[in-house]
């Protein structure tokens, strides 16, 4: 017996890609602590990658799912960081597309929140208020160095003349403008690591509640709004 049945959740469009879902007897119900410990270990994994046996247990995963869990996160913050700054990741090589995996996990797990006591709605819904600094590691790029790496950028493909081109050549040359702008923009948000600052802290409530199966989960809506807070763009 593991405890409440609770969902592992999986999430479409922006939201991250997590599938939690806790098995257990039939009939158990979450308790506060547990729905607390259930949103702090979704956030661990998702940010930290690191989880212990008593989240394992909670949501009935092995080490391995875990593992598999976070790089689902990581590839989902991947796609949500190729949307923002224009990636055509059709076209990236997987050296490039390694590269931004890399640097978003050293981002993530920079991520600060804290985890405050779920409070009790009713006997099966839990209040659980997450407080947040967000991170301005993408803003700080976006307002302060991405319209002097674009201008560079584009000087450096301005004397190409397409119509010179073969369509192989085409193909190749779009193949390596799409991996080298990828490359940029990937070592321009490397560069500013160590200037990343925090914002005043914010405080957002998410709910943890049974499904129409019976099955605690976390809403892919408030994850979402979790975590575009923790790391905005």
């Amino acid at each position: 017996m593991r405890g409440p049945a609770i969902r592992r959740w999986g999430a479409a469009g922006a939201a991250l890609a997590l599938c939690l879902s806790l098995a257990a007897c039939q009939g158990e119900t979450m308790t506060a602590f547990d729905a607390a410990d259930y949103v702090q270990g979704v956030l661990d994994e998702t940010y930290k990658g690191t989880w212990d046996n008593a989240f394992l247990d909670l949501v009935d995963l092995t080490d391995g799912e875990a593992q598999d869990a976070y790089e689902a996160s990581l590839n989902e913050e991947y796609r949500r960081f190729a949307y923002q700054f224009d990636l055509n990741d059709g076209l990236l090589t997987e050296e490039t597309r390694q590269s931004a995996l890399d640097l978003l996990a050293e981002v993530s797990a920079k991520a600060q929140y804290t985890v405050q006591k779920a409070v009790a709605l009713d006997d099966t819904r839990y209040a659980v208020e997450v407080s947040v600094r967000p991170m301005d590691l993408f803003i700080q790029v976006r307002e302060d160095a991405l319209a002097d790496f674009q201008a560079q950028f584009s000087e450096q493909y301005a004397g190409v003349d397409l119509d010179e081109l073969s369509a192989e050549e085409r193909t190749a040359l779009e193949t390596e403008y799409e991996n080298a702008w990828a490359s940029g923009i990937v070592e321009l948000c490397r560069g500013r690591l160590g200037l990343v600052n925090y914002r005043d802290v914010e405080r957002i409530l998410v709910l943890v509640a049974p499904d129409d199966d019976g099955l605690y989960t976390m809403s892919d809506n408030d994850f979402s709004n979790l975590s575009a807070l923790i790391l905005p763009y």
